[in-house]
């Protein structure tokens, strides 16, 4: 199970909860906790009022192997689970608790392609998420995640998902692609900034304004196949280009002018390959 790290002012505040690794092979947010860490256990920033919770790895065991999850998605099981019968469930029987206790949550991912930009999720769209996303340094944001997985085989049960349903302020943040040096410096100040703005430690703190891009459908991966392009997150598309193309001779094919959204090159049949998205 995860480990956690607390910092208390003595001051009344918000506590905030700081996630990463839900996936365990996207470290951003775990580089970037372990260096809040030293700092703030250095007194090197200083706590204000409230309390910090940092999770720097919540799947542990992925993490361990370089993975995104051992036995499921964590991000599609956040809820109890009566009877436990996988790694990542019980993971969401502890991790739930956690999120009960807070008052904001920041989890921190990160993506698959190396040209990705970093973004963020406002799945919730109610003022007090919007003013979490103003304080993420990202020029992007995603909105309509819940929607698109309506009549999907797959539940989506995430982080952000149960925060809200708890009343909670939660948005995601992907922090750019996994390996690059900028998403744990991404990841960084987003902590900081939002520490900062609820007045938890002592720092000085922006205000941004990503451009929101609409959600429109998830494709699932049917059979074997490969995409028609090396594409990123955001690559422009028009409607009728040939975006992928299975072994089998199927083609998926862009039902609108937008955007190639979060794809995985390398997603197993029966995931999620990309997703559609428009302004």
């Amino acid at each position: 199970m995860f480990k956690k790290y607390s910092f208390e002012a003595t001051k009344i505040g918000k506590h905030i909860l700081i996630l990463g690794a839900v996936h365990g092979n996207e470290v951003a947010g775990t580089i970037a906790q372990h260096k809040l860490i030293e700092l703030l256990e250095s007194d090197k920033i200083k706590l204000k009022s409230g309390k910090i919770t940092f999770i720097p790895t919540v799947n542990v065991e992925a993490q361990k192997i370089d993975a995104r999850f051992v036995d499921v998605n964590l991000n599609r099981v956040v809820c109890h689970h009566s009877n436990p019968s996988n790694n990542e469930e019980r993971i969401a029987n502890q991790l739930i608790k956690e999120i009960d206790d807070c008052d904001i949550m920041l989890d921190l991912h990160s993506t698959h392609c190396k040209n990705d930009r970093p973004f963020a999720f406002i799945d919730y769209p109610n003022k007090k998420n919007l003013e979490l996303l103003s304080l993420i340094p990202v020029n992007d944001a995603l909105a309509g995640w819940p929607e698109i997985y309506e009549n999907q085989p797959i539940s989506d049960f995430c982080t952000e998902r149960y925060a809200n349903w708890q009343g909670k302020t939660g948005i995601t943040v992907e922090c750019g692609y996994h390996k690059s040096e900028d998403a744990a410096d991404i990841a960084v100040r987003s902590i900081i900034n939002v520490l900062s703005f609820f007045e938890v430690i002592e720092e000085k703190w922006q205000q941004f304004s990503p451009n929101v891009v609409k959600l429109h459908s998830v494709i699932l991966k049917k059979y074997e196949g490969k995409m028609s392009f090396n594409y990123s997150h955001l690559t422009p598309i028009r409607k009728g280009d040939i975006i992928a193309v299975y072994d089998n001779g199927e083609k998926e094919i862009s039902p609108i002018d937008g955007y190639i959204i979060m794809p995985n090159h390398g997603a197993v049949v029966n995931s999620e390959w990309f997703y559609y998205g428009c302004s």
